[in-house]
């Protein structure tokens, strides 16, 4: 209980995320306080005991993804004005800068809260809440939910594709985490160790997950065995994980939609229950095939410039620059890569991707572009930053992953940051779209959204 109370007091504090102003000579750090983001909280609140007060302690993709970020970004930005501050030799400024990033880096990796288990956890607890499922969770990095079989067995009954959906979000927030930093990192040219902080996310998402099921394939890992001790481990029913190796749990749940829940198996220990971890052994040779076809697909997360300190190139003589990224994620329905181009030139900021969705057989398209922060002033003092996005293209129907019918996807949204004052920026984010899959949105079905809340910036 005091936990939970713990957590909605953070979350006041600090939800953020980092969108440093178009200010070119040295980063910014601006604080967002996503204080209402609905419907999802009505949804959470309906699923928790609390109540909309309890959505707080549940919190949504994109609030997890902005805590988490924060979390790294004030770590940053702190230890870069540390560094300025110190009356030491350049040197040794610059030893304790980079150790102290790299020992962050590591430490909210493994050790500290808000950092990367967490927010994997989060998104997978987002997508059960929006499916009418409390779970209480761990604060920090533990991946018991609270979650009895009974109700993973409805959720696969009801809403298989939210099975789906859960099984592969935590490896979606670490990829949208890693976009989100290449893409600021570009925009905002910041210094160096925040691309390589978005890299660290990028390997700790892509090799711990996606390319698992390579690794073992290659002899690098025997996944079954570590299977084996994670169940030699479990407790009660409410104290397990929800899943064991998130890729190979996607793999099998895509492949199987309509399977009821229980016929994975009984959990080793003989009490009745179900086995929730899925081994390599229960695929098949075709599952196992598809899953080392996304190991080798997953190093495509690796393929920006940015994460390796190449932030940008000059497009000619036209005064934009601009950059480039490749990623991979998993899907309910299969997988998308999705090419990223950033253009920028003064106040233009400028995001194109080209999606390539593909489920077992098919390929379907679509084409998202986007425009950053752009001022627009109304009076001498005050402005709006504007963050329209439109996205338009094709994907399976009905998520579907063998079929070959194609589903329209759309989606338009924009966020307008209002210039209040110097530092005080209160904005709201609209949203709607059609059905179908899009990275950072819990809604599998039409939906329409409001995100609002308070940015300061520094």
């Amino acid at each position: 209980m005091k936990i939970k109370y713990f957590f909605l007091s953070c979350m006041v504090f600090s939800a953020f995320s980092l969108f440093p102003q178009a200010n070119h000579n040295s980063p910014a750090l601006k604080l967002d306080f996503p204080l209402f983001v609905l419907p999802y909280q009505i949804d959470a609140g309906n699923a928790s005991t609390y109540g909309f007060f309890g959505s707080y302690t549940r919190p949504s993709m994109e609030q997890s993804l902005s805590f988490t970020m924060d979390v790294y970004s004030a770590m940053h930005f702190g230890l870069k004005k540390l560094r300025d501050s110190l009356p030491f030799a350049p040197v040794w400024k610059n030893i304790i800068y980079i150790g102290g990033n790299m020992t962050g880096i590591i430490a909210f990796a493994y050790l500290l809260p808000f950092g990367y288990p967490w927010m994997h956890n989060e998104f997978e607890r987002a997508v059960l809440s929006h499916s009418g499922i409390d779970s209480s969770g761990r604060l920090f990095r533990n991946k018991e939910m609270g979650i009895n079989d009974g109700e993973l067995v409805r959720l696969k009954a009801e809403r298989p594709y939210d099975m789906i959906r859960m099984d592969e979000a935590g490896i979606e927030g670490y990829l949208l985490f890693s976009h989100r930093m290449t893409r600021n990192v570009f925009f905002y040219d910041l210094d160096n160790f925040s691309n390589w902080t978005a890299l660290f996310a990028v390997w700790f998402g892509a090799y711990a997950n996606t390319i698992i099921g390579y690794a073992d394939h290659l002899g690098l890992i025997n996944v079954d065995d570590s299977v084996k001790d994670m169940y030699k481990d479990d407790g009660d029913q409410e104290s397990r994980y929800t899943a064991g190796y998130s890729s190979i749990n996607w793999v099998y749940d895509l492949f199987r939609p309509g399977e009821a829940y229980g016929e994975r198996g009984l959990h080793p220990s003989g009490d009745g229950s179900i086995a929730r971890y899925i081994t390599l052994a229960q695929l098949s040779d075709e599952e196992r095939k598809y899953l080392a076809n996304q190991g080798i697909l997953s190093l495509l997360n690796f393929l920006s410039p940015v994460l390796y300190g190449f932030t940008s190139f000059p497009l000619g003589k036209t005064g934009f620059e601009w950059n480039v990224a490749l990623q991979h994620y998993l899907t309910p329905f299969g997988i998308d890569i999705p090419a990223h181009i950033f253009l920028k030139r003064g106040p233009f900021n400028l995001a194109f991707t080209y999606h390539s969705y593909a489920n077992y057989a098919h390929y379907f398209p679509a084409v998202e572009a986007g425009l950053i922060d752009f001022p627009v002033y109304l009076a001498p003092n005050f402005g709006l930053l504007l963050s329209p996005r439109v996205l338009l293209g094709m994907q399976p129907k009905g998520q579907n992953f063998m079929t070959g019918g194609p589903e329209f996807l759309g989606l338009l949204g924009c966020r307008v940051d209002f210039a209040v004052s110097e530092r005080f920026f209160p904005y709201f984010d609209l949203s709607v779209k059609t059905g179908g899959w899009v990275a950072g949105n819990e809604y599998l079905e039409r939906n329409a959204s409001v995100k609002a809340g308070l940015s300061i910036r520094f």
